[in-house]
This record gives structure tokens, sequence and C-alpha cells, in this order.
């Protein structure tokens, strides 16, 4: 009897813990759900899907360049549809190339890749899907016909080259003498095409005396060296024209080198983060360079282009920019 009665205790008591454990249970899934449904309202919010996905990249030694050209193509990205994604290395290295980079896009299935290419970049094999179809190409940097791009956007070299010279004449007041550091390739067509119409202009200024740097073949000694022996043997020089980003680098670390600073002042053309850097420092007067911003809002128009009707424009022009610091002539 008193067993029996023992056993109906038991019974009670686990019928009553079995209750509370359904009700604890119960209470925590209710809680639970209402946390999923207010999370699920939060991320029900309308998040904008794009048509288009394009990624913009290039080397690190271009990073500055390549940011300014992410900045243009996020200003127009939604008039025209498309997720903009920024890919470049944060660190120089060797082990990072092109191809890497173009591997990736094929990666992430973007559906354009707008590339800042260096003279050295060429051999690289056209990224693609996951079709395997290719995937669009548009390049700035350094222009070669033999890649296989949909669009190229850089500078009219024969205007550049005008408006450095009509530049330099002004920056003289029309007297004075200019040292025209060139290190671009006179068999490049954009390098003569740019020679040519700075010489064209300054050969009409009968005040202003003209010395072309120049590059013995026979010479053992490097183009820095060269440049430098003959700036010191030259005397006084006024003002360096620099043609190149390579160029403009060069006349500041000659300029400072020598101790030149003071009476001569530096005209340069430059899109890499060097030139840009002694501009800031004031070493490098006035600074021509190309307006990456606008270069962005161009692709992304020249990629829509070639979506809408097939093709795009292969070569755009890109607005050139000039940079002035205040100095006393």
């Amino acid at each position: 009897m008193i067993t029996d009665r023992r056993k109906r205790i038991l019974e009670i008591v686990f019928l009553i813990v079995l209750i509370l454990s359904i009700i604890f249970c119960s209470v925590v899934i209710v809680i639970n759900l209402s946390k999923i449904k207010a999370q699920q309202s939060f991320e029900d919010i309308p998040v904008t899907e794009r048509d288009y996905s394009i990624l913009i990249t290039g080397t690190s030694e271009n990073t500055s360049f390549v940011k300014d050209v992410y900045e243009g193509a996020t200003i127009v990205s939604n008039f025209y549809d498309s997720a903009i994604q920024y890919n470049i290395p944060e660190i120089t290295s060797q082990d990072v190339s092109v191809q890497s980079l173009f591997d990736y896009a094929g990666f992430i299935n973007a559906d354009c890749i707008v590339a800042y290419l260096n003279s050295n970049d060429f051999n690289f094999t056209p990224a693609v899907n996951s079709s395997g179809d290719k995937i669009p190409l548009i390049t700035i940097g350094v222009y070669s016909p033999d890649i296989q791009q949909i669009s190229h956007i850089g500078i009219n070299y024969a205007e550049l080259g005008a408006m450095m010279a009509q530049e330099a004449v002004d920056f003289l007041n029309g007297t004075g003498t200019i040292y025209i550091l060139n290190t671009l390739d006179v068999n490049d067509f954009n390098g003569s095409s740019l020679i040519n119409n700075v010489n064209s202009v300054l050969k009409t200024q009968s005040n202003i005396t003209v010395i072309n740097s120049t590059k013995s073949r026979s010479s053992s000694l490097s183009i820095e060296d060269e440049i430098r022996q003959q700036m010191a043997s030259i005397g006084k020089i006024d003002l360096i024209l620099s043609l190149s980003e390579k160029g403009t680098v060069l006349a500041a670390q000659t300029a400072i080198d020598l101790n030149l600073l003071s009476k001569t002042k530096i005209i340069g053309y430059g899109d890499g983060q060097d030139s840009k850097l002694y501009y800031d420092k004031q070493i490098v007067t006035e600074l021509f360079c190309i307006n990456a911003v606008d270069i962005g809002k161009k692709a992304i128009q020249e990629f829509f282009e070639y979506k809408t009707n097939g093709s795009a424009n292969s070569y755009v022009t890109a607005d050139i920019q000039l940079l002035k610091n205040k100095v006393d002539k």
C-alpha cells in the first residue's frame, strides 16, 4: 500500500516536471521566434539589386589613381544600375599579377572589368565568366592595340603637348630658359606626338631658350646620371618641363640633389603617387594629370553603351587637369 502511494507521488512529480519543462521550452521557443521575426523584419528592408557588376582594378603602384576612378564610377552607378567593386593589392608585391586580378573578376562573375595597365602588364589571358564567355574589358593607363578591349580611356597626347608648352610660355611670361626633360620613347606614336607639339609651340617663342634632354647611345651612364650631368652643366635653368611621370619624379629628385629649387621651377606631368607627392611638397610647381574621377564616369558610360548597342568607342579622351602651387616668381 505504501509502495503504491509512493509510486503515485513519483508519477505526479514526474508529470509536474514534464508540464513545467514543456512550459519552459514553449516560452524559449516563443522568445526565439520573436527575435527571428524581428531580425527578418530588419533584413526585409529593400536592398537595391543591380543589373550589372563592374570591377575596378589595377596594381598597387597605381592605387591612388584607381581609387579616384572608382569614386567616379560610383557617382554614376545608380544611373546605370551597376554595382561597383574595387580590388587592388594593398602592398606592392611581384606575386600579385594582373592575371590574378583578372582571374578574380572571373571568380566573382563580373560583367565588366575596368583595369589600369602599365606597359609591362600586357601579357595576360582574358578573363571569362562562369559560362566561359569573355568579360568585357575597358583599359586605362597605357594603351595597346593588341589587347582585346572594348574601349580605352586615355589622353589626347597632341593636345597635352600643346597645353604643356603654352603653360610653360605663360609661366615664364614669354622669356627664359626651359629644359625639356623627356623620358618617353620617341618611337611610340603617343610619345612622339606629345614631343612634337611641345616643340612646335616653343619654336614660336623667340625669347625662350629651349634645351632638350639627351641620352647618348654610347654612354654607360644611366639616364638619371646623364640628366643630372646635363642639368649641372647647363647653368641657369628657369623652368624644367617634364613630359612623363618618370621624368617628373626624376626632375624633382635632381633639382633637390643639385640644390636648384630656389631658382628653378618644375612643370610636369604625372598620374602616379610619386609625382603627386612631390607636387604636394611644392617641389613640383605645376602638375598636369588625368582627371581620374572623370575616367570612372566615362568607363561606366562606355560599358552601358557596349551593353546597349553591342560596341563602345574604341578610344575615349579623358579630361586633363592642371594643379598649381602658389609660387613667387
